[in-house]
């Protein structure tokens, strides 16, 4: 059996997955939609237990206030992951992210139509639980998944929340 494991192809030892992301909100007269997608590749280090690979994502939000025109603000984010598959199709995951956010600048210049924005980037430390529901059987599969993000939730400064939650579909996992 050991020797079945050894020539077993790389292609052989990777799944891959896409999350999809949706969001909308309205408060006091402004609104904003948000659409994002983020790839990622796992390799099976230990089969059916251990996996590493890379992630990536792209977050598309317009922002809309009174008296100014909707404004586009794009959120990428590259890292690399390890998922413990812990029972069935339950896994533990930890992350590291370098991010690059927009927003809206409040200290810019708000004359005129347009708002101002601003990029700022950051290293984003994550550890999550999530179950997917192809059990890591290697088929097809959707994931549901909640993660903590340590940078935003010491962040005094921020209104954003620490946690996220996640769907992706999966094939070979």
């Amino acid at each position: 059996k050991e020797e079945e494991k050894e020539k077993k192809p790389f292609k052989d030892h990777l799944w891959y997955g896409a999350g999809v992301g949706l969001g909308f909100s309205g408060y006091g007269g402004q609104s904003a939609f948000g659409i994002g997608v983020s790839p990622m590749v796992g390799y099976k280090v230990i089969d059916r237990w251990l996996s590493v690979g890379p992630r990536a994502s792209v977050f598309f939000t317009s922002q809309k206030f009174p008296g100014y025109k909707s404004t586009g603000m794009v959120d990428t984010e590259l890292g690399a992951f390890a998922r413990l598959h812990a029972f069935r199709g339950f896994f533990i995951q930890g992350e590291m992210g370098y991010g690059w956010d927009q927003e809206i600048d409040e200290f810019g210049d708000f004359t005129g139509t347009k708002l101002p924005k601003k990029t700022t980037s950051a290293l984003n430390p994550y550890v999550g639980i999530g179950y997917n529901f192809g059990q890591g059987l290697g088929g097809p599969g959707q994931e549901i998944s909640l993660m903590y993000n340590f940078r935003i939730a010491n962040d005094v400064n921020t209104y954003d929340q620490p946690v996220q939650y996640r769907i992706a579909f999966t094939f070979g996992f």
